[in-house]
């Protein structure tokens, strides 16, 4: 597979995709729905614009590719390989008016992800990786100083999720529960850009962000940016992710994400 060339794609999904966000962004009366049986999962008509635009430039480019979306029909693929696209993680955040959604596209090949771009069409900021390459911010290698840490512990970590909504049964409430005691400092909201905060190492404190009820659009473009930056992203129980993965942790660095497995597996 030429990655170069996949990458470059990458970048004009990404661009083509901001161009129809951008019409729809703070639009007053911009209609919306909620999917119904999920969990605060709002859709808007530039879900549906942005995704289809994406959907067409694949289908002329690489129609061999299938494409796994979180809005319309999958298409499957031909040669193994598979587009991996949600247009707008954190549609609840941009029909607030919020500029903290991005754009996810992933690229999977034998089930793995091979390439990640996030991007963030109102503010201009935009991460990828290569699987086994670097981490990149806007152009320029990601440097993230708290993946280099080896001593992060709990108490100094900050633990984030989207929503505490996300955790659906009795176990994962109680697990959401133990780490935001041992963590301390407890955040809500934030959806893809608290794995990209996380990727950066911008913030003022190691990040844990513990996630459930997820789908394999919601995270597939995440892993090699997060894993180009030095940082960890697993399942709960510290199992690399899947398609069918639905619990997803990630952590600054190694230590803390040991301490996080150790403290998951306490709970009874």
């Amino acid at each position: 597979m030429d990655l170069d060339r996949n990458l470059q794609l990458a970048h004009e999904l990404a661009d083509t995709s901001a161009e129809a966000i951008r019409r729809y962004f703070r639009q007053p009366r911009l209609s919306t729905e909620t999917k119904i049986g999920e969990v605060s999962s709002i859709v808007t008509i530039a879900d549906r614009v942005a995704e289809e635009a994406m959907v067409d430039i694949i289908r002329r480019k690489s129609p061999e590719d299938g494409i796994i979306r979180e809005e319309g029909e999958n298409i499957p693929s031909r040669n193994g390989r598979y587009w991996v696209l949600d247009p707008i993680d954190g549609t609840s955040s941009f029909a607030r008016g919020l500029p903290i959604f991005g754009t996810l596209i992933g690229l999977v090949e034998d089930d793995r992800p091979v390439l990640g771009v996030v991007d963030q069409p109102i503010l201009g900021d935009r991460w990828w990786a290569v699987s086994g390459g670097p981490g990149y911010y806007n152009g320029k290698a990601i440097d993230n100083p708290h993946a280099r840490d080896s001593d992060s512990e709990l108490e100094n970590a900050c633990l984030v999720s989207t929503t505490p909504l996300m955790f659906v049964t009795e176990r994962q409430r109680s697990i959401a529960a133990h780490l935001q005691h041992l963590c301390r400092r407890t955040a809500f909201g934030g959806d893809c850009y608290n794995y990209m905060m996380l990727a950066t190492g911008t913030s003022a404190m190691p990040l844990i962000v513990l996630e459930s009820d997820m789908k394999f659009y919601d995270f597939c473009a995440l892993i090699p940016i997060i894993e180009g930056s030095g940082a960890i992203i697993t399942d709960w129980s510290g199992n690399p992710l899947v398609s069918t993965s639905t619990e997803v942790l990630a952590s600054s660095n190694r230590g803390l994400h040991d301490r996080v497995i150790r403290a998951i597996g306490s709970v009874k």
